[in-house]
């Protein structure tokens, strides 16, 4: 036999070895680095000093008798330009409420116990 022959019976076996080599089930994920496990939190039954350093002091216990929830004053009535009561505005925050029909705000002033809508500038409409 000459070379060619002994470098095709080398290959030929070879062979076999390589598909063996694909069938072989995957390494292990952590086979390359170490596993890392999350610390356990702390226990309730272990003693204050254990804990963590920056953790928030405890707040004192509020003295005296709580206070009682007190209701949102009652809403102010708005009116429209013309000074006629508005149901359809909604107050959105001081000196601005909300056309709910047309979705526009608009700018009030105060006017009694209630606001005003400011009519818009001539020409804007």
């Amino acid at each position: 036999m000459n070379w060619t022959g002994y470098a095709l019976l080398a290959v030929l076996m070879a062979v076999p070895a390589s598909a063996q080599a694909q069938l072989r089930p995957p390494s292990a994920p952590t086979a390359t680095r170490p596993v890392a496990l999350p610390e356990p939190p702390p226990s309730s039954a272990a003693p204050r000093e254990s804990r963590r350093e920056d953790a928030r002091p405890a707040a004192p216990p509020p003295a005296g008798k709580p206070k009682p929830a007190v209701p949102p004053p009652p809403a102010r009535p708005i009116y429209d330009s013309k000074g006629q009561p508005a149901p359809y505005l909604r107050q959105t925050s001081p000196g601005r409420v909300l056309d709910t029909r047309t979705n526009r705000y608009y700018d009030t002033v105060p006017k009694g116990v209630g606001q005003q809508v400011v009519p818009p500038p001539a020409g804007t409409r």
